[in-house]
């Protein structure tokens, strides 16, 4: 890459940008928005204590990125307005990084140098995280013509520094073919070589050549390893985004797609939850992403949904897991009774597909059982709590569930929850027990129709499905029509309840239980309103 080693001649119409305060108010709930206004591609820096949210911002409706919003948390849950804190830039602000260098903080981002020509880099500093100065466009990084072309896409870098003979280098992983840097001192940057991919069974995503393989969200070293992520869409079997991981020994490669683990998140008929970004605080390795309310980003508001930790397992497989720091939207207990479970499904007398409350949980019963089905003549059973839940204002539902049947040998019982929209339609998430979890739209009539959107299965990072016999615990958060499920503390998956392009889904009505196939339990159950009480 070809940039200027001086910072003679920096901007000066940008140099003390004043903080802007455009509510006072703390935004608190499951995930957050902006008071006002639309923004993407979100951000989360940890430092001294708190949590920085930095995200490409319009105050408009329009895709006129020219400005950075910013919110602040002291727990990484009750989210604070602060404003855009560049505002109103002569460029394009796209997708941005923030990382330190020395005494400061250093902002990169992606923005054009023609229109449709997003191959540029752009800096810009700061000593609060609040403050910035734009570093001049002696700074921007281009493509390094030696080796890509001028116009090949050029975006947003992530920054990874690494100790190699007693001192630190950086190294930048950046969207666009000519996206691998370097740098000694984390400010001025040097292009290189694509470091190399061995694609083994996994096939190449569908990219254009000048777009390079994915749309990088991180890359972080984690037990000697580095564990680089990035999205794209039309792949893996499916038209929406997802999110996969590869694998490398060094920051040079070569990387290695984790076959057994490759979805780390999102996927799906359409665009839900997009990007995979690192945090690291004292603690944790935290992950955060943002989503969709509706079909694709040109529907719906863009949201932050809660923060994941990275976990990596045994194996060495990199996955999103329950952060505790979450509990922190548990309010007030909702109190509710079992008994009030209504089944909905058999709606008229069966004898062999019961809903009922035995010693303090719920007894699905879904027989008789079939070792061969098909998906409209499979043994169904749906109840729904009548207790009416504040969904708008969000909830959190906790409990264990258990699915198992008589046959053990040649049944596959399944299990899962219906989140009611209206009375004979909703979402449902089905978690079987042949490895494969669904979700999708349920309409309930003479019988029950499923049209899965999203299929977790093997070489998800995800739950695929459920060990039958065995009891699970589950955290399930709801607030509009956005939810998140979680099985044994490892996220299955963060969608929505929109279910066809145009439209935003709607607010569930109820929560509800399933039962496919034998028998199912759902015990301990425990919700609570979410807590939106402003931060002290």
């Amino acid at each position: 890459m070809s940039v200027s080693n001086t910072r003679s001649g920096r901007l000066a119409f940008i140099s003390a940008i004043l903080l802007t305060w455009l509510a006072t108010a703390t935004c608190t709930a499951m995930i957050y928005r902006p008071s006002e206004g639309r923004f993407k591609d979100t951000f989360v820096l940890w430092h001294k204590g708190q949590f920085y949210l930095f995200s490409m911002y319009t105050p408009d409706t329009d895709a006129n990125f020219r400005n950075v919003w910013l919110a602040t948390s002291s727990d990484g849950v009750h989210w604070k307005h602060v404003g855009p804190v560049i505002k109103d830039a002569p460029f394009n602000i796209w997708a941005m990084s923030v990382h330190r260098a020395g005494d400061r903080f250093i902002m990169n981002h992606g923005s054009f140098t023609d229109p449709g020509v997003q191959n540029v880099i752009r800096f810009w500093e700061s000593t609060d995280l609040v403050h910035w100065t734009f570093m001049g466009h002696e700074a921007d990084l281009l493509p390094d013509a030696r080796w890509y072309s001028p116009k090949s896409r050029l975006d947003c870098m992530s920054v990874v520094p690494v100790v190699e003979n007693g001192r630190t280098k950086y190294y930048g992983f950046a969207t666009g073919p000519g996206g691998f840097l370097e740098s000694e001192d984390g400010i001025h940057w040097s292009g290189m070589p694509q470091p190399r991919v061995e694609w083994g069974s996994v096939p190449r995503p569908p990219t254009p050549p000048d777009e390079g393989g994915f749309e990088v969200g991180g890359c972080h070293e984690i037990r000697g390893k580095y564990y680089l992520v990035g999205g794209w869409f039309n792949y893996m079997g499916a038209t929406g985004y997802g999110v996969y991981t590869l694998i490398g020994d060094t920051p040079r490669g070569p990387f290695r797609p984790d076959a057994a683990a490759y979805r780390l998140c999102g996927n799906s008929t359409r665009w839900v939850s997009l990007w995979a970004r690192f945090c690291r605080t004292d603690a944790d390795l935290l992950v955060n992403g943002y989503m969709y309310s509706g079909y694709t980003y040109e529907t719906g508001e863009t949201w932050l949904p809660p923060l994941k930790t990275a976990v990596v397992d045994s194996g060495g497989h990199l996955r999103l897991g329950y952060w505790k720091g979450n509990d922190a939207l548990k309010g007030t207990p909702v109190k509710f009774e079992l008994s009030a479970c209504r089944q909905v499904y058999p709606n008229k007398a069966n004898r062999e597909c019961t809903c009922n409350v035995v010693a303090e949980r719920l007894d699905f019963q879904a027989q008789p059982e079939r070792n061969s089905i098909i998906r409209t003549d499979v043994p169904t059973t749906v109840g729904v709590l009548d207790t009416t839940f504040d969904f708008d204002r969000g909830v959190v539902v906790e409990g264990t569930i258990q699915t198992t049947c008589r046959d053990r040998r040649l049944v596959a019982p399944s299990i899962g929850f219906y989140l009611q929209e209206k009375a004979d339609a909703g979402t449902a998430i089905m978690l079987h027990s042949y490895g494969r979890t669904e979700i999708g739209r349920m309409t309930i009539g003479d019988r029950v129709d499923f049209l899965p959107e999203d299929i977790i299965g093997p070489g998800c990072a995800a739950p695929a499905g459920i060990l039958p016999h065995a009891n699970h615990s589950f955290r399930l958060l709801i607030r509009k029509n956005m939810f998140e499920l979680y099985l044994d503390d490892m996220l299955v998956q963060t969608f929505n309840t929109t279910h066809a392009p145009g439209n935003i889904g709607m607010t569930p009505e109820r929560i509800g239980f399933i039962t496919q196939n034998g028998q199912g339990l759902f015990g301990n159950l425990k919700v609570w309103s979410m807590n939106l009480d402003e931060q002290d």
